[in-house]
């Protein structure tokens, strides 16, 4: 083949891959899904519901007892293991705002303190929330170090 066919069919290639890329930024959908299938969460009432945690990989600590979230309305409480905590809650720019919270003094054993310790500061952290089907994820802390999955129990 000549110089000029080559260049041809590569230009040819490079124009067929441009015009995918198009048609691929046209028909995706909106709301800014991520590459796994999570979207932002946009509105409180994507959240109504009790969540159990599900996937700790990425937590500060291994999550040694039960943990739940759940929302109603404009009120959370979460079950720590040890505590429960409660307060209000609203979601804006699919970031969770919570606070005040105010919880409960039972003292426990230690690993279960240092979860709800963790677990108290996640939430007032202003965590970044994706949702993925009846997954959701909290992202939080220095450049998003930690993570945890949860996941919506049937009502």
């Amino acid at each position: 083949m000549s110089s000029a066919r080559t260049w041809v069919a590569v230009g040819g290639v490079v124009a067929l891959v441009a015009l995918g890329v198009a048609a691929a930024s046209v028909l995706a959908p909106a709301g800014g899904d991520s590459a796994n299938g999570s979207v932002p969460v946009d509105d409180l009432g994507q959240l109504a519901g009790t969540w159990v945690v599900v996937n700790d990989g990425s937590a500060p600590a291994p999550v040694v007892g039960p943990v739940r979230l759940e929302v109603q309305g404009d009120r959370l409480l979460a079950e720590t293991g040890c505590n429960a905590l409660r307060g209000r809650v609203s979601v804006e720019d699919s970031v969770l705002v919570a606070g005040p919270l105010v919880s409960t003094r039972m003292a426990c054993e230690p690993a279960l303190m240092e979860q709800e310790r963790w677990l108290g500061e996640m939430l007032s952290s202003r965590p970044r929330l994706e949702l993925s089907g009846p997954y959701l994820a909290l992202h939080w802390g220095e450049g998003e170090q930690w993570w945890l999955g949860l996941e919506l129990t049937p009502r």
